[in-house]
């Protein structure tokens, strides 16, 4: 065949392939396709729309799912009536009734030592003992001197009476035996010394001689305490003073002790510390004392005022932003929050004055993705007796609906 030939018949075809195309395009477009065409058609048509309404109900639910709020779990209390006691605090060392030194007045070598640190004594024991042997030689010389101007002064007198001897040498008879007596006296008195004995009754809580040490005068020997009854000196601001009243009950509480002991406030200083612009309160302890030791550190809660009928919530609830207190306040199954005014506080509630009504629910955990608005899921709803508002509930059953609905069109 020709190269010119085979390039008619190419042409052809192409032309004959156009035509057949024009003619099935215009029939589509017609509606007059073969039987077997309208249905394939049908069937594209059918798919596709499934496919368009799958996808709108998907986005449908996928919006439903993000309009949807997840709840934030809470712990709520109710705001209710009770007795707000505000308090001060100090903290102050534990004092003896009677806490001394004893000391020497003498020198001299301990030759005896009758007691150590733990013991119990009686006022005028004998704890030690100074060597005190030229003392008692001296004493006895002096007794021995008294007894023999007694007998010349009985003597003279006797003469006086039989007129042997003068009134004026009677007189200076009983001047010598005065002077004998105050000798004695003296000697006495220097034996004494050399004893170092209680003042009171009470316990030796420390030793600070050993037998045979050459002590010097006035130097320390024992410390002797009285425990009953045990003192606490603090000091308050003058403000804080004027709130307390002697007689008041206060709490101490000693760091080795598991309960308080109860104290009374004993004194109060009349003046204030020009130093420290504080007044001195001495504390009495009273019953349980005896678990506490001298010297130990102790902290004390002084009642400063009270409020019989105050509107209390938790401290936990209050939330503190800067100089502002709000809470968080339970309304149908979301929160709003609120700024109030606080009162007087103790150890677990705050008093409100002001922004909240007894019998309202707050917010005492989980505050921290909360804002005004906010679904929440009370975890403890049925123990503090609360229960969501109806719309909560209606908002549930048009949630339900609404998940029913589209299974149906499903």
């Amino acid at each position: 065949m020709s190269e010119g030939k085979r390039s008619r018949k190419l042409v052809w075809s192409l032309i004959a392939v156009v035509a057949v195309l024009a003619v099935v395009g215009g029939l589509w477009m017609t509606g007059n396709l073969p039987p077997g065409a309208r249905l394939a058609k049908a069937d594209a048509t059918a798919d596709s729309t499934q496919v368009a309404d799958s996808d709108a109900k998907n986005t449908k639910i996928d919006a439903d799912e993000e309009d949807e709020e997840v709840a934030v779990p809470v712990e709520l209390a109710r705001a209710s009536r009770r007795q707000i006691a505000a308090f001060y605090r100090a903290a102050s060392v534990i004092e003896a009734d009677r806490l001394v030194d004893l000391v020497t007045k003498v020198q001299g070598r301990v030759q005896a030592i009758n007691v150590e640190e733990g013991d119990w004594v009686q006022k005028g024991d004998v704890l030690a003992e100074i060597e005190n042997g030229r003392e008692k030689i001296q004493l006895r010389r002096a007794d021995l001197q008294s007894g023999e101007k007694e007998r010349l002064l009985e003597r003279s007198r006797e003469m006086l009476a039989e007129e042997l001897i003068s009134h004026q040498d009677f007189v200076d008879a009983d001047m010598a035996f005065q002077l004998a007596l105050a000798e004695r006296d003296l000697a006495s008195i220097a034996v004494e010394e050399t004893f170092i004995r209680a003042p009171f009754a009470g316990q030796v809580t420390e030793r600070k001689i050993v037998l045979g040490q050459q002590v010097i005068l006035g130097g320390a020997t024992f410390t002797l305490a009285d425990f009953e009854p045990l003192r606490m000196r603090v000091h308050l601001p003058e403000s804080v003073a004027r709130k307390i009243t002697t007689g008041q009950r206060v709490l101490v509480a000693p760091e080795a002790v598991a309960e308080p002991i109860e104290a009374l406030v004993e004194r109060i200083s009349p003046v204030v510390d020009p130093a420290t612009s504080t007044v001195r309160l001495t504390l009495l302890l009273r019953e349980g004392a005896e678990q506490a030791r001298v010297g130990g550190f102790a902290k004390v809660r002084i009642t400063t005022d009270t409020h019989t009928d105050a509107l209390a919530v938790p401290k936990t609830a209050l939330v503190e932003e800067g100089g502002l207190r709000s809470l968080f306040v339970a309304a149908a199954d979301t929160v709003r929050k609120v700024e109030i005014k606080t009162g007087l506080y103790d150890e677990t509630h705050i008093e409100v004055l002001d922004g909240l009504s007894e019998g309202e629910y707050v917010v005492t955990l989980g505050q921290g993705g909360l804002r005004t608005g906010t679904r929440i899921d009370a975890l403890n709803g049925e123990m503090v007796g609360y229960a969501p508002a109806p719309e909560s509930e209606s908002r549930l059953e048009s949630s339900e609906d609404t998940v029913a609905a589209l299974t149906i069109d499903h």
